[in-house]
């Protein structure tokens, strides 16, 4: 009799786990909402529960969104100030299938201005597979005056001579001191992330902090 219970038990517990972390879910996607809405007022932006792509300039020419699947833009927080239109948002999308299936989420702000001018490109974090890939012929943009930011990051874009000439030492030497940060940049606007990193809402403030020195960064050069 035992026996015959032992399936069934387990089945059970299978479905209160699953029960107990949709619930948990579902309590923190509302405590999230709540807190990225209470930042945006702070902000003195406009908060919008979900969105979509196209409320991000230029957003179709970004590496980041034209990854994997299943893209969904939530928490957005967007406005105009007197220099940049701002928005920031969680973005995720999912790779791979099976048990090799992965979604990546990160929080995402994107500047745009007239006051920016820049080449296409795309910088992130280079890992071991990068180097890898870079003895295969894979672009990575490459500068020999400036070998540490060559080891900390991958730079790749369709205009690689342009790419070069906007990277001056200045830009090059802002980066090495800023590891672990993504950007991406098609004519006047960036977007400027961590790479898997959903940042809490208390810290909202201090990635567009970031994400506006990037741009100061890229005005200038």
């Amino acid at each position: 009799m035992i026996e015959q219970l032992i399936p069934l038990l387990f089945i059970s517990l299978v479905l209160l786990v699953i029960v107990y972390g949709m619930i948990h879910s579902h309590i923190a996607a509302k405590k999230r909402r709540a807190a990225t809405e209470e930042v945006a007022h702070e902000l003195g932006l406009t908060w919008y529960e979900s969105g979509t792509l196209d409320q991000i300039t230029n957003h179709s020419g970004f590496n980041l969104f034209n990854q994997g699947r299943a893209r969904k833009v939530n928490n957005v927080i967007e406005g105009v100030t007197d220099e940049v239109r701002i928005c920031i948002f969680d973005y995720q999308f999912t790779t791979g299938s099976g048990k090799n299936q992965r979604t990546v989420k990160q929080t995402v702000a994107s500047l745009s201005s007239d006051q920016l001018s820049c080449p296409e490109f795309s910088m992130r974090p280079e890992g071991i597979f990068d180097r890898v890939g870079g003895l295969l012929g894979f672009q990575d943009i490459d500068f020999d005056s400036h070998p540490e930011f060559s080891k900390r990051f991958v730079l790749k874009g369709p205009n690689e001579e342009r790419i070069r000439v906007f990277f001056q030492p200045p830009v090059l030497e802002f980066f090495e001191l800023q590891p672990g940060i993504s950007v991406e940049g098609i004519a006047n606007s960036i977007c400027f992330y961590r790479s898997g990193r959903i940042v809490k809402a208390d810290e909202i403030k201090d990635l567009l902090a970031d994400a506006y020195r990037v741009f100061g960064c890229l005005v200038d050069a």
